[in-house]
């Protein structure tokens, strides 16, 4: 439908996703506009480009892998959330996050409850087939050692293997993910829009329409490449891969995973616009079972009754696909790995993707995101350093004094 009527005055619309249908480009492109959807009579709470944080708080869902430094936010979050969010009794509000698209019954019903009466759910889709080599990416940027073609195989087996990146499943079975939250809200008060890369305007327009703002209000902003959260080549996501099988064997923190691979290397690549190298192209026979798949999810989404902005059978879509198995990729561009290795010595001092100072505000800052248990480690273990070294210096100089005058002090 080219034309959308506005939600009501004073509607609360919770964004949940799902992940890759255009989430981090909404996000952006609000944050970006705070004081303008302010003017607009829309409210985007928060002063971060997305609620991340208050959803996962209100999951009790953690943040990172279970090796070590994975982090659940206190519910409070959330709380402060639905208190700046009640505040504002004037405007439409714009939130949420894709993580609450693995919600289940009781929590997506949780969700709409604590939101309140006023509460729209916004659900934006995007073909499965084109999902596929764009989550896999996702993994691999979060730790995943799984290769692409062993986690096709594994995610579109019949029925899937859910002990492969589980919470893939529960996010993308998307006639799933609709009918779950119909369920909780009634399918008056949940929409969904259809990203369609025939008609990539489609999903910012939708959004301007139901919250009445101007036209092109949400347009892309010139955001950097990590941002806007650009696929990786082939040698990228086989890279980082590489990396994540390296260090699986040793016992790694999530949170200095996070720190040097994902806000180092990666975010120094995903800056710049991607180079030479093939994108993921799903083979043939994944492409022909994921269009399946998602013909199934279309019918699923059209029997809940709900608003559909766009074309459902485009979940259908078959992507390009290949016939022949890729060679694989044993070896990446000298430029490339420098470029993420830069990254990661950068990070790792504390100085982001790009070497910059960090100034005195922003080190405290970052070093306010690190959980206290860290923090108190590196400090035990600087100590127990320094000690060792005093104790060691002590032993080499006490030697130095006995042994050089041995042969002469008992001729006295």
């Amino acid at each position: 439908m080219d034309c959308t009527e506005a939600l009501p005055e004073r509607t609360r619309l919770f964004h949940i996703g799902i992940p890759k249908s255009g989430t981090t480009s909404l996000q952006v492109a609000a944050a970006a506009k705070r004081d303008e959807l302010l003017r607009q009579g829309v409210q985007y709470p928060g002063d971060k480009v997305n609620q991340r944080g208050a959803v996962l708080g209100f999951m009790g869902r953690s943040w990172g892998w279970g090796k070590g430094g994975a982090t659940t936010p206190p519910r409070e979050r959330w709380d402060a959330l639905i208190a700046e969010i009640e505040a504002d009794e004037s405007r439409r509000v714009f939130f949420g996050h894709e993580f609450a698209s693995e919600a289940n019954k009781a929590t997506a019903r949780g969700f709409v409850d604590a939101i309140g009466e006023r509460c729209h759910v916004l659900i934006t889709l995007r073909s499965f087939g084109a999902i596929l080599p764009s989550a896999w990416q996702q993994f691999v940027k979060a730790g995943t050692t799984t290769g692409f073609e062993d986690w096709l195989r594994a995610v579109l087996a019949d029925p899937p293997d859910r002990s492969v990146t589980r919470r893939f499943h529960r996010r993308n079975d998307q006639g799933g993910v609709v009918r779950r939250w119909v369920k909780a809200a009634g399918p008056d008060r949940v929409t969904v829009i259809v990203t369609d890369s025939r008609r990539p305007e489609l999903l910012t327009t939708g959004v301007e329409q139901l919250l009445a703002l101007r036209p092109g209000t949400l347009a892309a902003e010139d955001l950097d490449g990590y941002a806007a959260n650009r696929g990786l080549t082939t040698a990228e996501a086989e890279l980082f891969l590489a990396l994540n099988r390296a260090i699986e064997p040793y016992d790694v923190d999530w949170d200095d995973y996070e720190r040097i691979v994902r806000f180092g290397a990666q975010r120094r690549l995903m800056e710049e616009p991607p180079g030479a190298g093939e994108r993921l192209i799903l083979p043939d026979w994944a492409a022909v079972r994921a269009a399946e798949r998602g013909a199934e999810f279309a019918d699923q989404i059209a029997a809940t009754g709900v608003r559909v902005i766009g074309d459902l059978s485009a979940l259908a879509g078959k992507p390009p696909s290949r016939s022949l198995a890729e060679d694989p990729v044993d070896e990446v561009p000298v430029e490339l790995a420098a470029e993420a290795l830069a990254g990661m010595l950068s990070a790792g001092t504390w100085r982001g993707p790009d070497f910059e100072d960090p100034g005195e505000a922003q080190l405290e800052s970052t070093l306010a995101q690190v959980p206290a248990r860290r923090l108190l480690r590196v400090a035990i273990g600087r100590m127990v350093a320094r000690v060792w070294r005093a104790v060691t210096r002590g032993f080499a100089r006490g030697r130095a004094a006995v042994l050089p005058g041995s042969g002469t002090g008992h001729g006295r």
